[in-house]
């Protein structure tokens, strides 16, 4: 599977702040076998606030599918318009 479209270990997503002027978090991509090969689960963390962590994903989904998913989820939150990139890690 490591080959064409394969996943790495994370997502860095840099956006513009208007208070800090640029801020990056990271969003780790977890790939796991006892699921559905292409599907796509999000992972939250809950302190110090309730924010997106990870991404869990089947054997069968490529980077651009996660891309894809953290691109929609993004534009859910209201904040795409302040990513500035989103770089493989």
């Amino acid at each position: 599977m490591r080959g064409r479209g394969s996943i790495v270990g994370g997502l860095i997503v840099e956006l513009s702040c208007p208070e800090h002027g640029l801020e990056r978090f990271t969003v780790k991509v977890i790939r796991r076998f006892n699921i559905s090969p292409e599907e796509i689960i999000p992972k939250f963390r809950t302190k110090p606030e309730y924010d997106l962590s990870g991404i869990i994903v089947g054997r069968e989904v490529n980077t651009k599918e996660v891309q894809k998913y953290l691109e929609n989820y993004l534009r859910e939150k209201g904040i795409w318009e302040r990513v500035l990139s989103i770089k493989l890690v």
